[in-house]
């Protein structure tokens, strides 16, 4: 298919130029003098220029076999040549498009990776973070915990002391009723003997048993202090129970929402690997697609290399017909002096 720009008129009139030159009008020359055009464009309108020229003229020395058995062989090699140079091209027009797109893909996987990268990191943090802020809440509980287990402890001691107290009231109280008892028991006796043997010291138990009655009356009254004493210690001791229990609840809920943070850090100390796990797995995933770029850049300088190689092979092949083209020249030219002599001896004859 004939390129935009390259028609018969121009190679017509390149052909021409090159032959005012002295120089035969070959498919290179005349390509070489327009600037465009391919082989296999330029070749059969070659051919047709030198078919309406007369150019088989030229060679009328030559069998016509010969004559078209060498154009057969330009034709074929240079159709080769150019077959070979446009397949070796869209092979590697397609090679190179495919591995772009390779290249496209594989930069697009690191980029996603690497942003995937960067929210894991961003997401350690956090959890890095949140882990320093309940380390800090933790230890304050640590704190109010053993606030509250000196309290606790100082309640307890407390508790025991007024119960002790309670306990040295009630004791002297019940020392002084048995005291009281036996001595109304003696006095009794004592004043059923006096009745019968001593009246005249009546008066006198009289008084006794008056002062001992005032007596009676001021350990009836101090043990009624006593008691509503140890009462008020014991409604002490009740709301110091009922503290130590509040206390004791609390302290229970402070350890249960230790447990919970001890739990909640487990979970984010095992999300934390499992985010370093996928960040290693990434990792490794980046490092394969970056060797298997490297095996696609080692792959396209392979194809490289061929299509130079490719390019030598057709340089080599242009030499070839080229030398072919002088050998015919030469050919021609010998033809032209034998023809002559052949001339001047017929003339001769």
């Amino acid at each position: 298919m004939a390129r935009a720009g390259v028609t018969y008129h121009d190679v017509a009139k390149a052909a021409e130029a090159i032959k005012t030159q002295g120089q035969e009008p070959t498919v290179d020359r005349v390509r070489e003098r327009l600037g465009t055009g391919s082989k296999s464009t330029i070749a059969p309108l070659l051919k047709r220029w030198r078919s309406d020229n007369g150019e088989a003229a030229d060679v009328s020395g030559l069998p016509s076999d010969l004559v078209e058995v060498v154009k057969s062989l330009h034709e074929r090699v240079q159709q080769m040549a150019d077959h070979r140079i446009e397949r070796a091209r869209q092979e590697s027009k397609a090679s190179n498009d495919e591995l772009r797109k390779e290249l496209n893909n594989a930069n697009n996987t690191i980029t996603q990776l690497t942003a995937r990268q960067q929210d894991l990191e961003n997401q350690i943090e956090r959890l890095n973070k949140e882990k320093r802020e309940q380390n800090r809440s933790l230890e304050d509980v640590r704190v109010n915990l053993a606030k509250a287990e000196s309290q606790r402890d100082e309640a307890i001691t407390r508790t025991t002391e007024l119960k002790k107290s309670v306990a040295e009231i009630k004791q002297e109280n019940k020392d002084i009723r048995g005291h009281f008892e036996h001595y109304q028991l003696r006095t009794a006796e004592d004043r059923q003997q006096e009745r019968e043997q001593f009246r005249s010291v009546i008066q006198g138990l009289k008084d006794q048993i008056q002062d001992l009655q005032r007596r009676l009356a001021q350990a009836e009254s101090r043990a009624s202090k006593l008691s509503d004493a140890n009462t008020l210690l014991q409604s002490n001791a009740d709301e110091f129970e009922q503290s130590n229990a509040a206390l004791n609840r609390d302290l229970n809920g402070k350890i249960e929402d230790i447990q919970n943070l001890k739990r909640d850090l487990e979970d984010a100390l095992t999300k934390s690997r499992e985010y370093q796990d996928k960040n290693e797995q990434l990792a490794e995933k980046m490092a394969a697609l970056i060797a298997q770029k490297a095996d696609i850049d080692k792959q396209v300088a392979v194809l490289s290399q061929a299509l130079a190689t490719a390019k030598a092979e057709l340089k080599t092949t242009q030499d070839k017909v080229a030398f072919l083209t002088d050998e015919n020249k030469v050919i021609l030219q010998e033809k032209a002096v034998i023809q002559g002599q052949l001339k001047q001896l017929q003339g001769s004859l």
